[in-house]
């Protein structure tokens, strides 16, 4: 497992971190470069899109279920490329200019994918642009239209769906996976041609479990296909048992 590190004609995605199981993806520096790392490194059979929670990063739900995902798919002789990238926006923790900033990690607390008030549901910046920037990234680096499954954790499990249905034009979607949020069925004018599968953990104490199981519900009635999960004395935490539900769903 590497970094890598693209330049600016990333789309967006230029100043991030990307955490991936391919040994040669460090030193791509665009789209075609780390398509083409992806197929050296013979991870040309499928791609798993991992979209991290917000405050958070692609290191933490690589680390969290990533890797999980990674030894399933050595057992099963499987050559699958995994991608976590960081969101699209920086969420800084002091004023950048302070004497104590030494490092990215003393500036950065994590990222966002979007800014969404609750309070007045409401969006300051949507999840469109988050959306179409996935999108087209995917677009670039899989030439070989392969399948791809994208799991979202929290903020970027209400993200997961958007991205597939933007994507889905240029290549197979295989499957969405939601962890511990509640789809926006709301959002949806498009019903998903793929299945969506939400695994949610029953002690959640900041998705309203109710809520997600009642708007998962009204996707499967709009003809959606896919299968809720709830995970016994799990809370919002993407726990072992969490991490062990998704992999048995890919």
């Amino acid at each position: 497992m590497d970094f890598k590190k693209p330049k600016q004609d990333l789309q967006g995605l230029h100043q991030f971190l990307i955490q991936t199981n391919s040994k040669s993806a460090k030193e791509a520096t665009s789209p075609h470069e780390l398509s083409e790392a992806l197929i050296n490194d013979g991870l040309d059979q499928e791609i798993v899109l991992l979209l991290h929670g917000y405050s958070e990063d692609g290191t933490k739900i690589f680390r969290r279920l990533g890797r999980h995902l990674e030894e399933k798919f050595a057992s099963e002789n499987k050559k699958v490329a995994i991608l976590a990238p960081n969101g699209l926006y920086p969420m800084p923790k002091a004023f950048p200019l302070a004497k104590e900033i030494k490092t990215a990690e003393d500036l950065l607390q994590g990222f966002a994918w979007y800014f969404y008030h609750a309070a007045t549901n409401t969006f300051l910046i949507d999840y469109k642009v988050p959306s179409q920037t996935l999108g087209g990234w995917l677009h670039e680096i899989n030439p070989k239209k392969v399948p791809v499954t994208i799991i979202g954790y929290s903020q970027g499990g209400y993200l997961a769906p958007f991205v597939a249905l933007n994507y889905h034009q240029y290549a197979p979607v295989k499957r969405v996976v939601g962890i511990n949020c509640a789809f926006r069925e709301d959002l949806m004018k498009e019903v998903p041609h793929f299945p969506m599968h939400l695994v949610q953990g029953d002690q959640d104490t900041i998705i309203e479990t109710a809520l997600a199981k009642e708007r998962f519900e009204k996707l499967i009635e709009r003809g959606m296909t896919g299968s809720y999960h709830s995970v016994e004395g799990a809370d919002h935490k993407l726990t072992p048992d969490i991490a062990q539900t998704v992999s048995s769903l890919i």
